[in-house]
């Protein structure tokens, strides 16, 4: 319980110091919409040189989805490291003194936070359009896979919609775009 206990802390000490859920949330939706458009990218492009099979789809994708984790996550890390340690910097030298303890822990707990929310994200987005390649033959499974990425894009635009009170069709549709943008972009510079 002392542990569980400590985690509340860290947490709240986070929220209220370094406004780590809209930080999140922003490396959620970037992690999110990377991961399913990369995938969706090799799909099609496996289709583009007509080399679309489950095994290919699903080694290729599952590798690239732990590749999108890994390289976001340190990424996200780094970068919101860096960027608290010369915002820490900066404050001190306002301040003329060092700057240590709680804020200090907020700032190094919402880095590792955000970095996890980051890597988690293109993880999760990377398996939508895998799943119809473990139930249907590839190129039905191809078809499925666009359309999920599509509904996935769609929801997710739809939620931020939502955040700000904007009509989620409209925020929807925008993901969506970007989506079938980037679908028959692929196809084109495949020649099918």
């Amino acid at each position: 319980m002392a542990v569980i206990g400590e985690l509340k802390r860290k947490i709240k000490l986070a929220i209220e110091i370094t406004n780590i859920l809209p930080i999140a949330r922003r490396y959620f939706v970037i992690g999110a919409f990377d991961g399913a458009l990369t995938i969706l990218g090799i799909i099609l492009g496996a289709y583009a040189v007509g080399a679309l099979s489950r095994e290919l789809v699903l080694a290729a994708g599952i590798a690239a989805g732990i590749a999108l984790a890994v390289s976001s996550a340190v990424g996200a890390y780094e970068a919101e490291r860096i960027e608290s340690v010369l915002k820490h910097h900066e404050l001190e030298r306002a301040m003329l003194s060092a700057v240590e303890g709680s804020m200090k822990e907020a700032i190094e707990f919402s880095n590792f936070v955000t970095a996890i929310v980051h890597g988690i994200a293109p993880l999760i987005a990377a398996f939508v359009p895998l799943i119809p390649f473990f139930f249907f033959d590839p190129e039905e499974a191809m078809i499925l896979a666009i359309v999920t990425t599509l509904v996935f894009l769609f929801a997710m635009g739809a939620f931020l919609g939502r955040l700000i009170r904007e009509m989620v069709i409209y925020t929807g549709l925008r993901f969506v775009v970007a989506g079938l943008a980037t679908a028959i972009i692929l196809l084109l510079l495949g020649g099918e």
